[in-house]
C-alpha cells in the first residue's frame, strides 16, 4: 500500500481518503448480505416451484420474488456505488502526488527534462491511480465480499463452499507466480517509455537547429526507434497481463463448473446447486477485478521506484519555500547584504549604493551558484538582506527582499500584468504599470491586442527576446528589492535595451549583484564596486 516500504509515497489512508476507504469496506459487507439473502431467497424460490417446499400463504411466492427482484436492484446499486468511491479515493491520492511533483520540478537544482516531468504525470501516476482504484478498491469490496458469501456457503452446504475454493486457490496460485515477470516486463515498458518522452522533449526543443542542419530525417528515424521499442515492451507486458486475467476469469468459470460438477456428484438439491451458482456468478464480476489486482499492483510498484524518491525529495526539503503559513513582509531597514563566503573565506558586505560584480570563469556554474545561495542550495554561500538570510526566508519574504533578473527567462503562462506583478502581487496594478513604463515596455504593451490583459505563451510569446528581457528587468525592480540580481540579461538585450540596463543599473538604490560574461563591465552606482570572483579567493 501506497506509505510502505523503502520507497515511499504519501500515505493512502489519510484525511478524507479514511472515510472513503471505510465506506468501501462497508459496500462490500452490503454486498456480502444482498448477495447471501438473493441466492437464499432463490433457492427458496425453487423449492417452491419444484414442490419441494409450500409457501407460506398465496402471496409467499410473489413476495419472494419482489424480495429477488429488490436485492438485484440493491447489487447494482451497491456496484454502482463502489465504482464512484473508488474513483474518488484514486483520484483524491493521485491529486496530492501531482501537486507533489509540481512542487518537486519548481524547486529542485537540477529537474528533470519536461518530457520526464510529464511521463511522470502521466503514466506514472496512471499507473498508481489505477492500482488505488481498480486494485486496492476492488480488494477493499471484494474481500468482505467473497469471505461473507463463502462462509454463508459453508453454512448452507460445506462441499459447495470447497467446489468453489478450490478454483480460487490454484488461480491465486498461479497468478503469484505471475506477479514476478509482470512487474519486471512493467518496469521495461516504464523505462522505454521516460527514454521516449525525453527524447520527443529534447526533439522538439532543438527543432531550429535540426532542421538547419539537415537532420530532420535523422531524428524522426531516432524516434521511430524509440517508439517501436515502447511497442515491443508494451506488447510483453499485455502478455502477462493477459494471463493474469485470464486467471481470474478462469478462477470463475471454474467455481461455476465445480459447484455443478460437485453438487451432481454429492446429490445435492437442485435449488441449493442453484443458489450457490447464483452467487459464483455475482462474484464473478469482482473476482475478475481483484485477479486485475495483481497486475495493477506490479505496475504501481514500477511507477513507484521513479515517483518516491522525487516526492521524499521534496519533502525532505519541507514545501520547497512555500506559502504554506502567512508572512509577514520584511520591515525596511539598513539595506545592507551580507555574502558569507564557504571555505573560511570571509565575507562580503555591501550597502545601498554599491555594486557587486560576479565574475566566473564559467558562466554556468556562475549562474548555478547565484541560484543557489538565493534558494537555500549546497553552495556555501550565505546571503543576509536586510538582517535576513534569505535561504532561510519564506517565499513573500523572498520577493521582497531580492529582484532577480537572469537572461533567457521563460515566462510563465498569464497575462502581461500578472507576469510583471509576479514577484510583488500584493502591490497595486498602478505599481506594474509604472514598472513596464521604466523598463521602456510602454509602447510595445499598448501595440498588443489586449495590452497588459495579453496572455504570454511558451514562455512569453508574442514578445520578442529583447523585450522579454525588459519585462524580466521590470518584474526584478519592482517595488525596489534591496537586492537586485542581474545574470547576464545585457545578452538578451539590443543596444537600447543595454542602455537602459546600464541607467537602471547606475541609478537603481539598493544593492546590485551584477553578473556579466566576458570583459569586466562597467557597472556604477551611488557606492563602492566590488569584484567578487566566485571560483578563486576574492583580491585583498
Amino acid at each position: 500500500m501506497p506509505g510502505g516500504g523503502v520507497n515511499r509515497l504519501p500515505r493512502l489512508l489519510a484525511g478524507r481518503r479514511r472515510a472513503t476507504m471505510a465506506m468501501l469496506v462497508g459496500t462490500g459487507l452490503l454486498m456480502a448480505a444482498t448477495t447471501v439473502a438473493s441466492a437464499l431467497l432463490l433457492q427458496r424460490l425453487l423449492e417452491i416451484g419444484t414442490g419441494a417446499g409450500r409457501p407460506q400463504s398465496r402471496y409467499g411466492g410473489a413476495a419472494l420474488l419482489a424480495g429477488l427482484l429488490g436485492t438485484v436492484v440493491a447489487l447494482g446499486a451497491l456496484r454502482a456505488a463502489d465504482r464512484v468511491l473508488a474513483e474518488m479515493l484514486g483520484q483524491d491520492y493521485i491529486h496530492s502526488l501531482r501537486v507533489g511533483l509540481v512542487r518537486a520540478a519548481l524547486t529542485m537544482d537540477r529537474g528533470p527534462s519536461p518530457g520526464v516531468t510529464i511521463a511522470r504525470a502521466t503514466n506514472d501516476l496512471s499507473s498508481v491511480r489505477n492500482w488505488i482504484s481498480m486494485g486496492i478498491a476492488p480488494l477493499a469490496v471484494g474481500a468482505p465480499l467473497v469471505a461473507g458469501t463463502a462462509t454463508a456457503l459453508w453454512l448452507v452446504q460445506p462441499v459447495l463452499a470447497i467446489a468453489v475454493a478450490v478454483p480460487l486457490l490454484v488461480s491465486g496460485a498461479a497468478m503469484a507466480l505471475l506477479a514476478g515477470p509482470a512487474y519486471r516486463r512493467a518496469r521495461e515498458l516504464r523505462r522505454r517509455r521516460g527514454r521516449l518522452a525525453a527524447a520527443l522533449a529534447d526533439t522538439i526543443l532543438a527543432a531550429p537547429g535540426i532542421r538547419m542542419a539537415g537532420g530532420v530525417h535523422r531524428e524522426v528515424a531516432a524516434i521511430d526507434r524509440a517508439g517501436r521499442s515502447v511497442v515491443g515492451a508494451a506488447v510483453r507486458r499485455s502478455a502477462t497481463a493477459g494471463l493474469i486475467r485470464g486467471a481470474a476469469a478462469a478462477a470463475a468459470a471454474g467455481g461455476a463448473a465445480a459447484v455443478a460438477a460437485v453438487g451432481v456428484w454429492q446429490g445435492v438439491s437442485t435449488a441449493t446447486i442453484a443458489s450457490a451458482l447464483m452467487i459464483v456468478g455475482i462474484l464473478s464480476g469482482p473476482l475478475t477485478d481483484m485477479g486485475r489486482a495483481v497486475e495493477y499492483r506490479q505496475n504501481f510498484r514500477a511507477a513507484r521506484r521513479i515517483l518516491a524518491p522525487v516526492l521524499d525529495t521534496t519533502d525532505s526539503t519541507g514545501s520547497g519555500g512555500g506559502d504554506a503559513r502567512p508572512e509577514a513582509v520584511p520591515a525596511a531597514g539598513s539595506g545592507s547584504v551580507v555574502i558569507g563566503l564557504p571555505e573560511s573565506r570571509g565575507s562580503i558586505t555591501a550597502h545601498p549604493g554599491d555594486r557587486v560584480l560576479v565574475r566566473c570563469a564559467d558562466p554556468a556554474a556562475r549562474t548555478r551558484l547565484v541560484q543557489s545561495m538565493l534558494i537555500g542550495g549546497d553552495s556555501g554561500v550565505e546571503v543576509t538582506v536586510d538582517g535576513t538570510a534569505v535561504a532561510d526566508a519564506g517565499q513573500r519574504a523572498l520577493r521582497a527582499l531580492v529582484g532577480y533578473a537572469a537572461s533567457g527567462t521563460v515566462f510563465e503562462r498569464g497575462t502581461v500584468a500578472r507576469a510583471v506583478r509576479y514577484r510583488r502581487p500584493d502591490l497595486p496594478p498602478a505599481a506594474g504599470t509604472d514598472a513596464l513604463d521604466a523598463a521602456g515596455l510602454t509602447g510595445t504593451v499598448a501595440g498588443l491586442a489586449r495590452g497588459e490583459r495579453t496572455i504570454l505563451k511558451q514562455g512569453g510569446r508574442p514578445l520578442s527576446a529583447s523585450e522579454r528581457a525588459r519585462l524580466a528587468l521590470a518584474r526584478a525592480t519592482l517595488g525596489a528589492p534591496p537586492l537586485l540580481v542581474i545574470d547576464g540579461l545585457r545578452s538578451d538585450l539590443d543596444a537600447e535595451g543595454a542602455d537602459l540596463l546600464t541607467r537602471t543599473v547606475s541609478r537603481y538604490p539598493g544593492v546590485v549583484l551584477f553578473c556579466a560574461d566576458g570583459p569586466r563591465p562597467a557597472v556604477t552606482g551611488a557606492g563602492a564596486v566590488i569584484e567578487w570572483w566566485i571560483d578563486a579567493p576574492p583580491s585583498p
